[in-house]
Formats: C-alpha cells, sequence, structure tokens
C-alpha cells in the first residue's frame, strides 16, 4: 500500500484526541483526495453513512484498532471537516512535490 501525502494525523489537533481520534485522522489520511473534495456537509446522517461506505447498521463507523470509544457520525463529520481545511491549506504545496 503507498503511503498517502496528507498528514492529517500529525497536525496539531483541533480538540483533545483519543485512540479513535487518531485512528479516524490515519482513516482520513487514506481517503483519495476526489472522494473527500465531493463531501457535502449538508448530507444526511445516512447519506454521509452511505458516502463513506464504511458504517455500521448500528451508526457507529468500522474503524480497525478502535476500542475505546465508537466513531459516531458527529464525530466523523467534525474530523472530516478539520481533515478539509487542513487538505485545503496544505494541497498546493503536497501536490507540486508528489
Amino acid at each position: 500500500m503507498k503511503e498517502p501525502i496528507w498528514n492529517f494525523e500529525g497536525e496539531a489537533p483541533f480538540e483533545a484526541r483519543t485512540e479513535a481520534g487518531i485512528n479516524l485522522c490515519a482513516y482520513l489520511d487514506a481517503m483519495p483526495d476526489e472522494k473527500i473534495l465531493t463531501y457535502d456537509p449538508a448530507m444526511s446522517d445516512a447519506a454521509l453513512m452511505a458516502w463513506d461506505g464504511n458504517f455500521k447498521s448500528d451508526g457507529d463507523m468500522l474503524l480497525p484498532c478502535t476500542e475505546s470509544e465508537e466513531v459516531d457520525v458527529a464525530m466523523y463529520r467534525r474530523y472530516i471537516e478539520a481533515c478539509i481545511r487542513y487538505r485545503n491549506r496544505v494541497r498546493e504545496e503536497l501536490l507540486a512535490t508528489a
């Protein structure tokens, strides 16, 4: 597997990070930019879960190596929106050197 160019996981935390938050950052780092750019904050929770494709029927995300807490839609939205801000800030520089 190719390492992602993104390092949202290495950014200063925008909120206190738990094991689940760290793993969610790494998960988002691996998400292709083409997909993340299609994220729409107006999506319903059900549409968001279908868009990501990695949520369980109970509404929590299936995120490997996360045992301390569940990633729900609200947490996912906070993290993906912070990740998008990060990518918007660094995209031009990272893509120029990739």
